[in-house]
């Protein structure tokens, strides 16, 4: 059974893009740093919701290789 966690997940992957150098992150990057809160993430939700973000025009998500994925806060 998934553990609650009271912080939605939009809400931490933006305040990692905003804590970030230059507000961008690779997603293995983010997927990492979210293990720590949600042990039982997986990428196919973390593609899901970094999608949900794009369409709310909050963040840009951009095709570095073939399987990995950069996103960019928008300023």
């Amino acid at each position: 059974m998934p553990k609650w966690n009271p912080e939605p997940l939009i809400n931490v992957i933006l305040a990692l893009l905003k804590v970030s150098r230059d507000g961008k992150l690779r997603e293995d990057e983010i997927l990492r740093m979210l293990k720590y809160t949600y042990s039982d993430i997986s990428r196919k939700e973390l593609v899901k919701t970094l999608m949900v973000l794009e369409i709310r025009g909050l963040i840009r998500v951009y095709l570095a290789k073939e399987n990995l994925l950069i996103a960019e806060l928008v300023k």
